[in-house]
C-alpha cells in the first residue's frame, strides 16, 4: 500500500514538471521581430509636419489636430519639423508604444520659422 502511494505521487511529480514548456531556440516565432508603434499628437489649426523615422521621411498637413502613428523596430531618434503659414501656438505631444510621454510641448510659432526638435525612441 505505501509502495502504490509513493509510486503514484512519484508519476504525479513527472506529470507536474513535464507539463511546462521550456522556450527553446528552436521555437517558430523565436527569431521574429514585431514592429511598435508610437503616437505623434499635433494640436494645429493649420500647420506643416515633417518627421524622420529610422531614415525614412514623412510629410503630413495637419488642420486642427492630428494624431500620427509610427512604427518602429528599434532604439532611434525622432526628428520633427514643424512649419506654419500664420503665427500661432502649437502643441507637439509624442508617445511611445509603450505609453510612455516623450514630449508636451506648447510653443508660439512665427510664420514661416520652422521649429525643429530631436527625442530619443527607446524600446526598453
Amino acid at each position: 500500500m505505501n509502495t502504490l502511494r509513493i509510486t503514484t505521487l512519484i508519476f504525479c511529480l513527472c506529470l507536474l514538471f513535464t507539463g511546462c514548456k521550456k522556450d527553446s531556440g528552436y521555437d517558430s516565432l523565436s527569431n521574429v521581430v514585431f514592429s511598435k508603434d508610437g503616437v505623434i499628437r499635433v494640436e494645429c489649426s493649420d500647420c506643416l509636419l515633417k518627421y524622420t523615422v529610422l531614415q525614412d521621411n514623412y510629410a503630413v498637413d495637419v488642420k486642427n489636430s492630428s494624431d500620427i502613428k509610427f512604427s518602429y523596430v528599434s532604439d532611434f531618434e525622432l526628428k520633427t519639423t514643424i512649419n506654419s503659414a500664420k503665427p500661432q501656438t502649437i502643441r507637439l505631444v509624442v508617445i511611445d508604444s509603450y505609453g510612455r510621454l516623450i514630449s508636451n510641448q506648447l510653443t508660439a510659432i512665427d510664420p514661416g520659422a520652422p521649429k525643429t526638435d530631436s527625442f530619443k525612441i527607446k524600446i526598453q
